[in-house]
């Protein structure tokens, strides 16, 4: 079961808390997870995502998405809803398709997959991202 706490701390709309836990049970269907899954995601704005990436990551910048991980597959998502806006325009896709991209993208930071360790590693966590959409 996934208790997930959606929070919308923006002026723009955003799709329901159903269609983030169906993204999430997508992703731990897939990765064969068991157990009890308590997360949040928070979509914010700029500033918030550029305050919490120079914060934890001392990167001074705004971002798409960042995770906490609390172990075990738990933890808090922030996502930059202008950003994933402005990036989903960008590509060419709907703004829910970028949405669970970050989600599935966050969420697997949460299980400890981190792309930015190495090519290999980089290309683990995206095929798997990659799957994890292919089913939703």
């Amino acid at each position: 079961m996934i208790d997930l706490v959606l929070k919308n701390y923006t002026s723009q709309k955003s799709p329901k808390e159903s269609f983030f836990v169906r993204v999430l049970g997508t992703a731990a269907k897939e990765l064969k997870l068991k157990g009890d899954l308590e997360m949040s995601i928070n979509l914010v704005g700029e500033g918030k995502i550029r305050d919490l990436n120079k914060k934890h990551r001392k990167k001074d910048k705004p971002t798409d998405v960042l995770s906490f991980p609390l172990g075990g597959g738990n933890g808090d998502i922030f996502i930059c809803l202008s950003i994933a806006k402005k990036e989903a325009k960008r590509e060419n896709i709907s703004i829910e398709r970028k949405l669970a991209q970050l989600t599935a993208h966050g969420f697997l930071h949460l299980l400890g997959y981190d792309h930015e360790k190495s090519k290999r590693d980089a290309q683990k966590m995206f095929k798997l991202e990659s799957k994890i959409l292919s089913k939703i």
